[in-house]
């Protein structure tokens, strides 16, 4: 996802070598034959639901193309510039969708995405630094964090549930 585009743009940026790295796979669940009914179907909730999910739309679109630009980056002062957009970009998100009004049994899993967006965000912040320093393999290693990523995977899962997707 984010990462191994990430790592891409450092390692072809210049500056120090990468660290070559092995590619994890993990097995895909097989798909669910089912939909799950929603948990929330009053109008106001199914309302709230599709404002959420739409805004989680909208932040991927953004992540995406902050990605997208930092591996344009020809230079290392153009990556560090780009990197630190999306930066901003994420936390300019995930306080975009802590001041929104859900319904309750949404609260904690919007939380949840909150906190992850603010994580990746400081990896991007660290990342900035390293590649300021001209360290790709440092900018790189900051920019995998799957602890974020459970958060952040974890919390769109619960809320697609919880809204009927």
């Amino acid at each position: 996802m984010i990462n191994a585009f990430v790592v891409l743009v450092l390692a072809g940026c210049g500056g120090k070598q990468a660290a070559v790295t092995t590619p994890t796979t993990t097995a895909a669940a097989p798909p669910a034959t089912t939909t799950a009914a929603p948990t929330l179907t009053s109008p106001s909730d199914r309302e709230a639901c599709a404002v959420l999910q739409t805004k989680i739309r909208d932040v991927a679109a953004l992540v995406s193309g902050s990605v997208e630009l930092m591996t344009q980056s020809l230079h290392p002062q153009e990556l560090a510039q780009r990197t630190g957009e999306a930066q901003r970009n994420l936390l300019l998100a995930a306080g975009s969708l802590d001041l929104m009004r859900v319904p309750r049994p949404l609260v904690i899993a919007r939380r949840r995405l909150v906190i992850g967006l603010q994580s990746f965000a400081a990896d991007f912040g660290r990342a900035k630094s390293a590649v300021v320093r001209n360290d790709m393999a440092t900018a790189a290693g900051e920019l995998s964090d799957p602890r974020s990523l459970s958060n952040v995977s974890a919390a769109t899962k619960q809320i697609n549930r919880l809204c009927g997707r």
